[in-house]
């Protein structure tokens, strides 16, 4: 499987799936016209990266801000991850946060409510480091 990669627009993140580091890896802001069509291919390049029997995948999200479709189209993803991760591979998840957004926080907090194989850990996130 090769690098799945989508460039950061003025309304997507820029999403990057290493399969050969076992990373994926979310920076931007995510408000899309059409979430459907821009979280699916992401979703596809998921699944087929668990079907390669990998040993781990460490996600890193830093959204400085997305929307309720976005958070929708988050859980989905996190939730087939978490049930994925259950049987074929280690899973960690650090989610960047601005430490004074706490509508965020308590959206990733309810989500690692939800999380039974992935392991995850909410960090300040630093502005200057979005790239």
């Amino acid at each position: 499987m090769e690098i799945f990669r989508l460039e950061a627009t003025s309304r997507t993140p820029e999403v990057e799936l290493n399969p050969e580091q076992g990373t994926l890896t979310m920076i931007g802001e995510s408000y899309p016209e059409d979430i459907r069509t821009y979280y699916e291919p992401i979703t596809v390049a998921l699944e087929q990266f668990a079907a390669t029997q990998p040993s781990d995948l460490k996600i890193t999200i830093k959204l400085t801000y997305f929307n309720s479709g976005s958070a929708r189209a988050l859980m989905e993803l996190l939730d087939a991850i978490d049930e994925a991760a259950q049987d074929k591979f280690n899973a960690e998840l650090n989610w960047y946060c601005d430490p004074d957004d706490d509508i965020t926080q308590e959206f990733v907090e309810d989500i690692a409510a939800d999380l039974s194989a992935v392991k995850l850990q909410i960090l300040d996130l630093d502005p200057n480091d979005l790239v």
